[in-house]
């Protein structure tokens, strides 16, 4: 089993906290400059990139990390935490049951509890990338998942087909990923994996969940438009806001959010 099988996008890390939320939420909209709240080392230009020269490279690595060229511990870790899901492509079916049988969260607890060393290893490689990026910039973090849903960042350095950094999906099909992602994070918390830690990135996944089910990044595209910037701040209010039982409920709906622009 490889990363292959897991979509390109996983959890991230971020302030922990709704206080590092909310503080973070004073940003919401402003400019990639304005929103970094601490000055990033400079990087070398490239040629054709489009958007925030710290997102692009910060979503250039974690895929490096989990899914061009992962460990082969990274690999049994994730190989070992979806067979009880049927595959990757059946997180959310297996979510979804468990949501449907009456008895969750303590249902889906008890399918992913034996593989519980297995999202350690998953949630500790990846902090390794995302506190060598975000680990001091919470407000940063939270534009990288705002440009991220917009599909904001063009980066000419990956392949046809992935050069923007977004949620991957297959055209006319709205992307399914998200949905994928989410039980992987509700995973982390039910688990006791850094729990208010991954809850707040489970906010920012749902948020630039909604920010691409509005905006329709193309792939490809190095100009896809930004949202009006009010409505990328409502958005992530409202997302920041949210505990574990709303998420899940917002998660219940597919393949866009219930309040979607609400």
């Amino acid at each position: 089993m490889t990363l292959n099988t897991l979509d390109r996008r996983s959890a991230l890390r971020a302030a922990l906290g709704v206080a590092g939320a909310t503080a973070a939420a004073s940003l919401l909209g402003a400019t990639p400059a304005e929103a970094h709240g601490r000055r990033h080392p400079s990087l070398p230009e490239v040629p054709g990139m489009v958007g925030d020269r710290w997102a692009n490279e910060f979503w250039y690595e974690y895929d490096e990390m989990s899914y061009y060229t992962p460990s082969q511990e990274m690999k049994d870790a994730v190989g070992a935490i979806i067979t009880p899901f049927g595959g990757f492509t059946k997180t959310y079916d297996a979510w979804v049951a468990t949501r449907t049988s009456g008895r969750y969260p303590r249902s889906f607890l008890e399918l992913i509890q034996p593989n519980k060393a297995a999202f350690e290893v998953l949630s500790r490689e990846q902090i390794k990338v995302y506190d060598r990026f975000y680990g001091n910039d919470p407000q940063g973090l939270v534009l990288a998942f705002q440009e991220y849903g917009q599909g904001t960042l063009f980066d000419p350095r990956r392949p046809v087909g992935q050069k923007v950094h977004m949620m991957n999906y297959t055209p006319p099909s709205p992307t399914h990923a998200y949905h994928r992602w989410h039980p992987f994070l509700a995973g982390f918390a039910l688990l006791g994996i850094e729990r208010r830690y991954w809850t707040h990135i489970n906010r920012l996944a749902g948020t630039a969940w909604e920010l691409q089910s509005l905006a329709q990044p193309i792939t490809d595209r190095p100009d896809n438009p930004h949202l009006p910037r009010h409505t990328v701040r409502h958005i992530t209010a409202k997302w920041l806001c949210r505990d574990r039982q709303e998420l899940d409920t917002a998660f219940d709906a597919s393949p866009f959010p219930a309040d979607l622009g609400k």
